[in-house]
């Protein structure tokens, strides 16, 4: 029995144990964080999904909206987006507790007409012509984004 108690073959050193739980712990915090993003990337899709038909009527409703065009459908008027950036007007209206903004991005010309904001978003584009005067026309993308507060 004494030579049991001897015995220290299988003793270990007191702080071999602690690369083992290091790496234990690692593999945790990576664990967390996939799960995490997994959870917020399914979030965002489902969020996208319940207002994605909403985003089309409304980027169709600002297309041809009377603010924005000459009365021409798809058509924008360059002088009423100015006019409606500068005042910050948006006749379209979101769902209650979220945030609109529209931009239309025509190469060298933006308008943007809203509040961007932070949170959750969804976006639709929409191709459309800006009418610059009543020589040129240049082609664009009108983008409604819906920021849910």
């Amino acid at each position: 029995m004494c030579s049991f108690i001897r015995d220290e073959r299988g003793v270990t050193e007191p702080y071999t144990d602690l690369p083992a739980l290091g790496i234990v712990a690692v593999g945790l915090i990576i664990f967390a964080y996939l799960i995490f993003s997994a959870y917020s990337s399914y979030a965002s899709s489902a969020y996208y999904a319940s207002v994605k038909d909403d985003l089309r009527a409304m980027a169709r409703t600002a297309a041809n909206d009377p603010l924005y065009t000459d009365g021409r459908p798809g058509m924008l008027d360059a002088c009423r987006l100015d006019n409606a950036s500068k005042k910050g007007d948006l006749t379209i209206h979101g769902y209650p507790g979220t945030v609109v903004e529209i931009i239309v991005d025509a190469g060298e010309f933006r308008w943007s007409i809203g509040n961007a904001s932070n949170g959750t978003s969804a976006s639709s584009q929409l191709p459309v012509t800006v009418m610059l005067n009543d020589a040129r026309c240049v082609s664009g993308t009108l983008t409604v984004t819906m920021w849910e507060r």
